[in-house]
This record gives C-alpha cells, sequence and structure tokens, in this order.
C-alpha cells in the first residue's frame, strides 16, 4: 500500500533539527537558500527522506527526480508550512499547494488542456477546482518522473479522474485536505491510504 505523510514546519525551527545528519548535497542546497522559511523546508524533507530510508544514496533520474537503487520509490513536495512525502513499492509522485486567491484562468493557460480551461469556466467554485487540477497534474508528471519534458496540456484531466490509463499504464489517484491546503498523491499502487498521517522528526 502507498502511504502519504506531512510535516508542519511550524512546529521546528533551524536551530533545533539536527541538520549536520544530513547528507552533503542536501546541507549544500539549504546553505544555499536565501530565506530561512525554505532552509526549514528543505531540512525538514532531507529528515524525512532520511527517517525512512537512513544513509542510503539517494540518486538522480535523468529529469532530476530522486530515487534509491532497489529501494521503495518516493517523492517530496513542500508548500507554504507544509511538506509531503508519499512512499510505495510503484512510481509515486505527490504534490502540495496551499489555496489562495489567483487568476486561475492566467495560470491555467500554462499547462491546462483546453478542455480543462473549459470546464473552469463553467465551474461555480473555481478556486478548489483549479487546485484539485493543479495538484493532479504535479503529482502526476512527478509519478512519471519526466518533470515538465512531459507535455502537460495534452493531457486532458478535466473530469479529475480517480485513475488514469496511459501508455499501458494505470494511474491512481486520491486527495487530501490540510488545514487550507490541497495534497494529492498519485501512484501505479492500487491500494491508497484512506488519510495522510503527520510525522514527527
Amino acid at each position: 500500500m502507498a502511504k502519504i505523510y506531512f510535516i508542519d514546519t511550524n512546529n521546528y525551527s533551524l536551530k533545533e533539527l539536527n541538520i549536520n545528519s544530513l547528507p552533503a548535497y542536501r546541507r549544500d542546497k539549504i546553505e544555499r537558500l536565501a530565506h530561512d522559511g525554505d532552509k526549514l523546508k528543505s531540512a525538514c524533507a532531507g529528515l524525512m527522506v532520511k527517517k525512512f530510508f537512513g544513509d542510503k544514496e539517494i540518486k538522480l533520474n535523468e529529469y532530476g527526480k530522486p530515487y534509491i537503487e532497489n529501494g521503495k520509490r518516493f517523492n517530496l513536495s513542500h508548500s507554504g508550512d507544509y511538506v509531503v512525502l508519499a512512499l510505495s513499492e510503484f512510481e509515486v509522485g505527490c504534490d502540495v499547494e496551499v489555496t489562495r486567491d489567483a487568476d486561475y484562468k492566467r495560470l491555467g493557460k500554462i499547462v491546462f488542456h483546453e478542455n480543462e480551461l473549459k470546464k473552469l469556466d463553467e465551474t461555480e467554485d473555481k478556486k478548489a477546482y483549479f487546485f484539485k487540477l493543479w495538484t493532479s497534474k504535479e503529482a502526476f508528471i512527478k509519478c512519471l518522473g519526466e518533470g515538465f519534458h512531459f507535455n502537460t496540456s495534452g493531457l486532458d484531466l478535466s473530469e479529475l479522474p480517480d485513475k488514469l490509463s496511459l501508455g499501458g499504464r494505470t494511474f491512481f489517484f486520491k486527495e487530501y485536505m490540510q488545514k487550507g491546503a490541497v495534497i494529492m498523491l498519485c501512484t501505479e499502487d492500487k491500494i491508497l491510504p484512506p488519510e495522510i498521517k503527520e510525522i514527527k522528526l
């Protein structure tokens, strides 16, 4: 069964986290970030991975998606105060977005299919539709592992499916709500967790 976890970074500070226990590449990444909030999220992400995988070597595929050789698949996402980690024996992607008011149509034109833009126009609750669709697309392409090399505007998820078959593969979606944020899981694992769990570092 796939699993999904989150951390609320409001519960931590950079000073109390054991950043020195992280691998050099993660410490370097934290150091390069300009804002303390971003440093904190990156540190929490690194410590989440360490909690589940210990000191196993993290590698990157040709598109930059992290993975562990002969290990469980995992994916990270962060937005606002949240860091999310998804785990599975199968390919997996996740996305978290703190909901906010915005020009949804302008943003949607970047990655949405024409049918999705039409549905956005017709939908009464544009915020809810936009963020569910946006996180679905993001989680899906992260599950594929190709990043934005995949043509997202060519993929029609306007009906917000729970399951998608593409290229001989089947992907399953599940949405979770967490204090003003939308969290989406996409995986080839048929068994999805009923809820997202908060973990402590």
